[in-house]
């Protein structure tokens, strides 16, 4: 069985050689019939040409290919890493709770103040109501 590459080439052959074969029948007819000389000679021409091209091409060593990529390294399969532990709960100062909002405070200088009084005992500031 031939290669596509031979196969090839002997199509080019063969149609150089058909051009070399045609060419000389019309150079003969054209001998004898004159219009025929004008195509016959240019036929011969072209195929001694492909002949002597296709044939150097022959004998020619194919290109050298390329090597392509080396294989891929083989590294173990990605494991994640497992979760970390959650952080304890800091310790906080100890101490009594804050009192849960039972009074009012001043917002100037931040004094309690008693229920009922329009004024800071401490600094003096207009509280509202």
């Amino acid at each position: 069985m031939r290669s596509r590459r031979e196969g090839r080439r002997l199509a080019e052959l063969t149609t150089g050689a058909l051009l070399l074969v045609l060419g000389t029948a019309l150079s003969i007819i054209g001998i004898l019939f004159s219009p025929f000389l004008c195509v016959g000679i240019p036929l011969l021409v072209v195929g001694v040409i492909l002949i002597i091209a296709e044939g150097g091409q022959v004998t020619k060593a194919p290109p050298a290919m390329y090597p392509g990529y080396p294989p891929g390294y083989a590294y173990p399969p990605y494991i994640p890493p497992p979760p970390a532990q959650p952080a304890p709960p800091a310790a906080g100062a100890a101490g009594p709770p804050p009192a849960a909002g039972t009074g009012r405070f001043c917002t100037s200088c931040g004094s309690p103040i008693a229920t009922g009084i329009s004024f800071c005992p401490n600094c003096g500031a207009r509280v509202a109501p």
